[in-house]
C-alpha cells in the first residue's frame, strides 16, 4: 500500500488544467499509426491519436512527479500498459499532446517486492480490541506457532484504508481512520515489530468488515443469486447474495480432513503452521487490485482487492476472482495475484487447488463455510468465498467461535489483494 502506482496522483494535479487526462490500460496500439485505445479506470473506453509533436514520457511504478519521467518512444508502448494521456476530444477521438507511459513488467516487478514485504513484514488478524486514545489495535494473529494477540499500535501519519461495504475490490477501499475499524474486524498492517513480537508500529493499514462463517443451506435462490444459512455460531438465519465476484469451491475429502487436521493443532512441528488458526487463516478474499489485484493471485481467483501476502492487496484470505493485480494488494481483502506468505499455508493452497462449482450444486442442510463481507443490514452479507465438503472441518472441536477458528481468510493473501490497477487503481 505504498504509492506504489501513482498515475492517478499525477492526473489528480493535472486536473485543474484543460483538458482533463485520461488514466487506464492500453488495450490495442498501432505505433505506425500512432493511436492507442484505452480502458480507463471507470471502465470507460478512449481511443487516442498522439500528436506527432506529442510528449512521450515512461515513469517507474511509485513516481509522482512529471518532472522525473523520461523520453520515450510510442513504439515502446503495449497492450497491457499503464498509461496516462491528455489532449482535446474531437469526434469521440483523444488528440493527446502527452502520453505518460508506466510499463506492464515494471509494474510487476514493483508488485512482487511489494508482495514479499507484506509478506515478510506484514501482520494480519481478528481484531479482539480497539483503543481509539491510543491509537492501539489489538489483533489475533497465526503463526508458526500458534495464535498470537499482538498490539498493532498505528502511527499519526499511518496511510489506512478500508474496504467500501460489501465490496471485496480494494479498487472500492476508501481512505480510513482508526474510528473506522471495530471488533472483529479483519485488520492487515504493515510496519516494525517490537523485538518480543507483542507489539507492532503500523505505517500502513487496511482493514474490512470481513467475516468468517459456518453455516448450513436454509434455501437456495438461484434466480437471484442468495442463498440463506442458519450461523452455526448464532443459529440465526443469514442472507447471502452470491456476486458475479464470489467463488464457489468444494473441497476434496482429504484435502478438508488435512485442514481439520491443522485446524486442531494436528500438523504442528511438520512446518505447516500448527495450531488453530486463528487469526490469518486461508486464503485471502480478493482484493486490491493489481497494479493491481489482489489480486490478488492468492486465494481463490482473486477479484478485486488487502493485502495478499502476499497485498499490502489488488486482494486477504480467501479471494475471489477478479480483483486487480498487486491490491494491490490486495489486492479485497480483495485483489490481484500475490504470493501466499513464506513458510507454507497448507490450508490457503488446498482451498487454492479445489474445484470450482455451480451454485446449482449445493442442496438444502449442505454445510459451508463462508468468507463474507458485512452490509448495513446485519441479516444480509455479501459472499466473497463458499465452501463446500468442509464436514471434516466442522465436525472438530471448536474453543469459542468459528469464525475464531477459521482465521483471517479475507486478508492473508497480501500484497496482491491490495494491488489496485496500476496507475492510480491501486492502493496509493
Amino acid at each position: 500500500m505504498t504509492k506504489l502506482f501513482s498515475l492517478a496522483l499525477i492526473a489528480m494535479g493535472l486536473m485543474a488544467q484543460a483538458p482533463k487526462p485520461v488514466v487506464g490500460t492500453v488495450t490495442a496500439v498501432d505505433a505506425a499509426a500512432r493511436t492507442l485505445s484505452i480502458k480507463a479506470d471507470d471502465g470507460s473506453e478512449t481511443k487516442v491519436k498522439v500528436a506527432d509533436a506529442a510528449r512521450v514520457s515512461q515513469i517507474p511504478p511509485g513516481e509522482q512527479n512529471l518532472q522525473n519521467a523520461k523520453p520515450a518512444e510510442l513504439s515502446s508502448v503495449s497492450a497491457g500498459d499503464r498509461v496516462l494521456a491528455r489532449g482535446p476530444l474531437a469526434d469521440g477521438t483523444m488528440n493527446a499532446t502527452l502520453v505518460v507511459l508506466m510499463s506492464k513488467t515494471d509494474i510487476a516487478k514493483k508488485q512482487q517486492q511489494e508482495q514479499m514485504l507484506w509478506a515478510t513484514k506484514g501482520v494480519s488478524g481478528i481484531v479482539t480490541a480497539v483503543d481509539k486514545a491510543t491509537r492501539t489495535v489489538t489483533v489475533n494473529s497465526r503463526g508458526t506457532e500458534g495464535v498470537k494477540s499482538v498490539k498493532v499500535v498505528i502511527a499519526e501519519k499511518a496511510s489506512m484504508k478500508r474496504y467500501a461495504e460489501g465490496s471485496v475490490k480494494f479498487s472500492d477501499a476508501v481512505a480510513s481512520t482508526i474510528d473506522d475499524i471495530e471488533k472483529d474486524d479483519q485488520v492487515r498492517a504493515l510496519g516494525t515489530k517490537s523485538d518480543d513480537g507483542a507489539t507492532y508500529t503500523a505505517e500502513q493499514v487496511v482493514s474490512g468488515a470481513f467475516r468468517n462463517i459456518a453455516a448450513t443451506i436454509k434455501n437456495i435462490d438461484t434466480v437471484n443469486g442468495v442463498i440463506e444459512v442458519t450461523d452455526l455460531d448464532t443459529k440465526k438465519p443469514l442472507f447471502v447474495k452470491i456476486g458475479k465476484d464470489a467463488n464457489l469451491k468444494k473441497l476434496p475429502e482429504m484435502a478438508a480432513t488435512m485442514m481439520a487436521m491443522a485446524i486442531n493443532g494436528g500438523f504442528a512441528g511438520m512446518g505447516m503452521g500448527g495450531g488453530r488458526p486463528g487469526a490469518g487463516g486461508p486464503p485471502r478474499a480478493g482484493g486490491p487490485p493489481g497494479a493491481g489485484g489482489p489480486a490478488g493471485a492468492g486465494g481463490p481467483a482473486g477479484t478485486g482487492g488487502p493485502p495478499g501476502a502476499g497485498g499490502p492487496p489488488t486482494g486477504m484470505g480467501m479471494r475471489p476472482s477478479g480483483a486487480p493485480g498487486a491490491g494491490g494488494p490486495p489486492t479485497g481483502m480483495a485483489g490481484g495475484a500475490g504470493r501466499r506468505p513464506a513458510g507454507g499455508d497448507m490450508m490457503g493452497i488446498a482451498i487454492d487447488r479445489s474445484p470450482a462449482i455451480p451454485l446449482t450444486e449445493l442442496k438444502k442442510n449442505d454445510p459451508l463455510i463462508l468468507s463474507v463481507s458485512k452490509t448495513k443490514e446485519p441479516n444480509k452479507v455479501v459472499a466473497i468465498t463458499i465452501l463446500a465438503g468442509v464436514e471434516p472441518i466442522l465436525a472438530t472441536p471448536s474453543n469459542g467461535s468459528r469464525a475464531s477458528q477459521l482465521g483471517t481468510w479475507n486478508l492473508d493473501g497480501g500484497a496482491g489483494m491490495m494491488g489496485g490497477g496500476g496507475m492510480g487503481g491501486g492502493p496509493q
